[in-house]
């Protein structure tokens, strides 16, 4: 017989049924404000924002909601007028994220967004801090210089909201500049509303943020949300209400059925134990608490230790991309057979462009590839490895095959190649330059990871690090595991903090090839020569290390400095790479040869690519660097004279700015005016043609550099000891080449020199260089009489390299 059971629910244990919901939601919402913080920190967050906004404005620098509505207005206007500027407001240096390093240097800044945005935004940048502006638009080197001009004159006021109104000026003058016409407010009209309503500005982010193109408000070190979680979180909440809902109605309606006073029909014999009714709803509330819980700590535990990685300078975070499919391409592999990139739809891509004969970041990328796949173990199947070739001159199947040869990839990823016609439009596509300058390669060290739905998620570059190697690996298997649907482990657990590297001025030793160690660091001279087996595809590796032979003869018999070789382990393709290279030499080598498992000693040496040589004094100091990659392998005579070069012309120390005014001390009336500018920035192009004119009867050295130039931070010191010592009979000039004034005065700070600098572009220099400069450092030297005698392209490797020029080209005796 079928019995009927209703169980009524009470209006008592309704309510304790609703008590308990409000505990588990206040619970969840607890849980949600200690987790979410945790799950979506992230690394920069102007650049992340800028992907899809046209402004970057922490929620804490206090402008007022009518500064902010004021500039999204400007900004929309802006870009229907055709100049779609993006900006980046940046008040305090958390602001930045993990480039913490960049804060005052606004022109650095600029060009570090222009790096990390170039993939998807090709147009003007505006960065503005409080110590003023910088801006960027690649490919547009006139409006770039009239920008420039425009923007020195722009005076930042402290505080958000004269941060918003010097960006207001600056939009408004770069628009005119450009000829775009603007109408509405001028950025007076709200400068003052900014720091009453600071309160408000937290407030109002939501609805400001989500205007299209308008500012996006976010907390000081905070990211955008995942979309992901969201939806899930809301998903899980909806399912949780909708049972409460459902069983609360069907209560509601027994308990107006049974008449008052009639007793719940008891349960029948032997049906077990029944939960009471109000346990539904809290369970299905509990059950949805839960799921939410396990999303974001499954989101939290696949992202990355945040506070290492965001101050990490040598480690790439990721750039988040906008949800767009990946371009398809049809190319083919070191093995000749055409590949798509849609034949990998359901896996995860690993996407790289790569110089097939790059010997500086492309192996560090590869290498770190290999290691993501590894660390997923037996799900690293669902992971693909992909290379497009990024070098016009090395297009053919054999250039890509060799690379894949040496590296150890031949069977662990598909490198694709074709014509530069079918290339070009790929390298387009991804937003991937390619350019030949002087004979070199430069591309962009782009890395994509694309989902198994064949959507761009991340973007990384590489950064010139040994070091961080295994942690790239680790950071983009974690990227990998958060798509793949299985959520595979990460066999890795690295800290993302910088990794320590050992300098020359620190004893260590390294383990020999064959066996032994070798002990390197101070105590005396040395020179290394660092190098990888896999050099071979670009140099002959072995007839040049054979070569090195005579050096080391040379070095026992003179007393020039011992030589040892130092392979970087960290990037070869296995432990057997060197023995077997080794091995196949003609002769043994007559030097030892050190092997760097860590890429530790690599980058303490600053090693910059491979091959690499460098010269350490006994007090640890680098003296002297060469790349035989560009400037090709040095002969032993050749060699020997820049080593005796380097130690005969070594500084005892950097020359202090008392030290140097002491020696100028006396100078005559010309030369003494220009000390006493020292480490200034006074002026622009047209000052400097003055100033050069009124040096007549003094030979000239003029230093064209840049703050973001590191040949220029390297060569300084050099500068700043030439000129104390030959500044009394020759005028020493700095030129700040393409700069903001904020950053060339920030690099002066830190690197004093005991004469002035002035402003200057490549449009600008015409008088004094009619066909301009190929890059930074260059240096000019101007006879008494005012004429160009002769053009230093490059940076100076030495005290001595710099003093023989001197003495060459503005001869003097020095004071």
């Amino acid at each position: 017989m079928r019995m009927n059971r209703r169980i009524a629910l009470g209006p008592g244990q309704l309510t304790d049924c609703l008590r308990r919901l409000v505990l588990v939601g206040v619970l969840f919402v607890w849980a949600g404000a200690v987790l979410a913080p945790v799950a979506w920190a992230d690394g920069d967050p102007g650049s992340d924002v800028l992907v899809n906004q046209s402004v970057f404005l922490p929620a804490d620098a206090g402008v007022g909601v009518a500064q902010q509505t004021e500039l999204d207005g400007l900004l929309s206007r802006a870009q229907s007028a055709g100049f779609p500027v993006r900006v980046a407001v940046i008040a305090r240096r958390d602001d930045l994220g993990a480039v913490t390093p960049l804060w005052l240097a606004p022109q650095s800044y600029a060009r570090f967004l222009d790096i990390e945005l170039s993939l998807v935004f090709k147009g003007p940048l505006l960065v503005v801090m409080p110590d003023g502006l910088g801006f960027q638009w690649p490919g547009h080197a006139a409006a770039t210089a009239a920008a420039e001009r425009r923007l020195v004159g722009i005076k930042v006021a402290a505080g958000g909201s004269g941060l918003v109104a010097g960006t207001i000026t600056a939009v408004r003058q770069l628009a005119a500049v450009n000829g775009a016409r603007l109408s509405g407010p001028s950025a007076a009209a709200t400068a003052g509303s900014g720091a009453s309503a600071g309160a408000a500005a937290t407030t109002s982010g939501g609805a400001a943020s989500g205007a299209q193109g308008g500012p996006t408000i976010l907390s000081s070190g905070g990211g955008a949300a995942s979309a992901t979680v969201i939806v899930a979180i809301l998903a899980a909440l909806v399912v949780a209400v909708l049972v409460t809902w459902l069983v609360a109605r069907r209560a509601m309606h027994l308990v107006g059925r049974r008449p008052l006073g009639r007793p719940a029909r008891p349960s029948a014999p032997g049906a077990g134990w029944r939960a009471p009714l109000w346990t539904l709803p809290c369970v299905a509330f509990v059950a949805a608490a839960g799921l939410v819980a396990l999303i974001v700590s499954a989101h939290a535990s696949s992202s990355t230790p945040v506070s290492d990685l965001a101050n990490s300078p040598t480690l790439d975070p990721g750039t988040s991309l906008p949800d767009r499919p990946a371009p398809d391409f049809a190319l083919y592999d070191q093995f000749g057979k055409r590949v798509t990139l849609h034949q990998y739809r359901g896996k995860v891509v690993l996407l790289a462009f790569i110089d097939s004969e790059c010997t500086t970041l492309c192996p560090l990328t590869t290498t770190a590839m290999l290691d993501a796949k590894r660390l997923l173990g037996a799900a690293g199947q669902q992971v693909q490895l992909l290379g497009v070739d990024a070098d016009p001159k090395a297009t053919q199947i054999e250039d890509v095959l060799s690379y894949s040869q040496l590296h150890g990839l031949t069977r662990a990823w598909r490198f694709a190649t074709g014509t530069l016609g079918q290339l070009a439009p790929v390298w387009k596509r991804y937003y991937v330059q390619t350019d030949i300058q002087d004979g070199l390669i430069s591309h962009t060290a782009a890395l994509f990871v694309i989902d198994p739905q064949g959507r761009e998620r991340k973007l990384y570059t590489t950064v010139q690090s040994y070091t961080a190697v295994p942690q790239l690996g680790q950071l983009l298997a974690h990227e990998a595991s958060r798509l793949l649907p299985s959520h595979p482990a990460v066999a890795s657990h690295l800290s993302y903090g910088q990794v320590p590297t050992v300098a020359p001025t620190v004893r260590a030793e390294l383990p020999r090839s064959g066996g032994g160690t070798v002990r390197i660091g101070p105590g005396t001279d040395r020179l290394y020569a660092f190098f990888d087996t896999w050099v071979r595809e670009v140099m002959p590796l072995g007839g040049d290390l054979d070569a090195l032979n005579g050096y080391a003869a040379a070095a026992a018999r003179d007393g020039l400095p011992r030589l040892i070789g130092v392979d970087e382990g960290s990037v070869e393709p296995s432990l057997s790479a060197l023995p077997s290279f080794l091995h196949s030499l003609s002769a043994p080598l007559r030097y030892p040869v050190a092997i760097d498992n860590t890429g530790r000693i690599a980058d303490g040496y600053e090693v910059q690519g491979e091959p690499w040589l460098v010269l350490t004094s006994a007090t640890g100091k680098v003296l002297w660097y060469d790349e035989p990659d560009t400037s090709g392998w040095p002969k032993t005579s050749r060699l020997e004279t820049e080593v005796r070069q380097a130690l005969t012309q070594e500084p005892a120390a950097a020359t202090s700015e008392a030290a140097a005014q002491k020696q100028l001390a006396g100078s005559p009336a010309p030369l003494a005016t220009l000390h006493q500018h020292a480490s200034q920035l006074i002026g622009g192009a047209s000052a400097l043609a003055a100033e050069i004119k009124a040096l007549r009867g003094y030979p000239i050295v003029v230093n064209i550099w840049a703050s973001s130039c590191v040949p220029c931070r390297a060569e300084f010191n050099l500068f700043a000891d030439a000129s104390a010592r030959y500044g009394r009979s020759v005028a020493f000039i700095g030129a700040d080449y393409n700069d903001s004034s904020g950053d060339a005065r920030a690099f002066l700070r830190q690197h004093p020199v005991s004469y002035p600098s002035y402003s200057v572009s490549n449009g600008r220099l015409g008088e004094l260089l009619p066909g301009g400069i190929q890059g930074t450092p260059t240096t000019v030297y101007i006879t008494p009489t005012g004429h160009v005698y002769s053009i230093h392209t490059g940076q100076y490797e030495s005290q001595g390299a710099l003093d023989g020029d001197i003495q060459t080209y503005a001869p003097t005796d020095p004071g």
